[in-house]
């Protein structure tokens, strides 16, 4: 927007800057009010073109097409709080239905701002943001395009160090971005495209398997796995859905809404009662008492090893160390034991007494890698310092002969 502090200069990026159309996409006339025949793909445009194309999902589709494509077959015209009553307002007219309170609270007009210094380059808000108007790289600063942001608040949550900010437009600033709603949609459109894209040029890299070798490499799981596990994955699955319709509708939902509620709660408990059922089954290929406290007893040696080996490299005592040794030996008598009632026959075993690393082969070998790491760092710059190439080469070499000085000697 002009003169604003969220105005950003366009990039030359194809993915940034995409070609605006100065008419909707459909370039169709379309009638003030849908008493007339026409077409579907023509209702949904005109319902499309009412949209703040936020692409935001808070009315429960992917964007604000689909929501336009749901509306179209008979869904509630209260769902987007970006448009607020003034989208209800227009979609009655158009629609010819009565008008709806909001579903949910209406969102203002607004741009997220990124923290610059606290930014880690993590890129999550810029796989998240729907219109691409966020630009950075791995590990570098990231920055929001205020004129290309529509306030979707999609990159609040994927942040990790919660380095975004969401700043409210004034009236004149909110006009602004309004106007902007065909601009949104075609680069939200280009985003959809690029990845489609993208997602075709990496299945085209796959290599393409003969279907017996792929079914012969698939492992092969006894129904009853495959059953119990694709029943928690509905369980859980209608449990969040219900749950996050709840959320939702808030304290006060509607008779429509209640029933929706009510349903998808039924759903829920039939998916939840399934679930108990196959966990109550015993499975056929389940492992036996044996084998459990086997694979128990290998757990409980791998822990006190674990711990005997930490003990030893923070350079414990010895009486600190002798309570650990005598759990390490403890449990792996206990695992001996547990191949015996196993009945399974032990493993041929070799034990190997392989000393660590002293503190100072561990230095000249750190030296010698700072060494290397140097020389190459060298090597790499622009333009190439003979000197200081010269010298890395020589501390380098002295690296080298400290190591193998060392261990000739040990």
């Amino acid at each position: 927007m002009p003169g604003s502090r969220f105005s950003q200069t366009s990039n030359t990026d194809d993915r940034l800057s995409p070609p605006h159309l100065s008419a909707p996409s459909w370039a169709v006339p379309l009638p003030a009010r849908l008493d007339v025949p026409m077409s579907n793909a023509l209702r949904i445009a005109a319902i499309d073109a009412l949209l703040p194309q936020t692409q935001c999902g808070k009315c429960g589709h992917p964007g604000c097409l689909p929501y336009a494509e749901g509306i179209a077959a008979g869904e509630a015209i209260n769902k987007c709080p970006p448009g607020g009553t003034a989208t209800i307002h227009a979609l009655a007219d158009l629609l010819q239905v009565p008008e709806l309170p909001l579903a949910l609270p209406a969102t203002p007009a607004q741009v997220a701002v990124i923290r610059e210094a606290e930014c880690i380059g993590c890129t999550k808000c810029i796989q998240a943001c729907p219109v691409d108007a966020i630009v950075g790289a791995a590990k570098l600063m990231h920055t929001v395009i205020g004129d290309e942001c529509t306030g979707c608040e999609l990159c609040i949550a994927p942040c990790p160090v919660d380095c975004i900010d969401l700043i409210t437009l004034s009236p004149t600033e909110a006009e602004v971005q309004r106007a902007r709603a065909e601009q949104f949609r075609t680069r939200h459109q280009h985003r959809q495209a690029r990845l489609a894209r993208n997602d075709a040029r990496r299945r085209a890299a796959r290599p393409v398997r003969p279907a017996q070798e792929t079914a012969a490499a698939a492992p092969r799981q006894p129904a009853a796995a495959s059953s119990l596990k694709q029943a928690k994955i509905d369980a859980a699955m209608s449990r969040a859905q219900w749950q996050k319709t709840l959320k939702a509708y808030g304290d006060s939902p509607n008779d429509e809404q209640r029933q929706q509620l009510a349903a998808l709660q039924q759903a829920a408990q039939r998916d939840q009662q399934r679930l108990a059922e196959l966990q109550a089954t015993p499975a056929q290929d389940a492992p036996s008492a044996g084998e459990q406290a086997l694979k128990q007893a290998k757990i409980d040696l791998a822990s006190h090893r674990m711990a005997l080996k930490a003990g030893e490299r923070r350079g414990l005592d010895e009486q600190s160390l002798t309570p650990l040794r005598s759990a390490y030996t403890a449990a792996q008598e206990a695992l001996h034991l547990a191949e015996e009632r196993c009945g399974k026959p032990a493993p041929t075993r070799t034990l190997v007494d392989k000393a660590g690393l002293s503190a100072q082969l561990r230095q000249l070998k750190t030296d010698l890698a700072y060494a290397r790491a140097e020389l190459s760092k060298l090597h790499r710059s622009v333009p190439e310092d003979a000197a200081k190439i010269r010298d890395a080469q020589e501390r380098l070499a002295a690296a080298e002969s400290r190591l193998q000085a060392h261990t000739s000697a040990s």
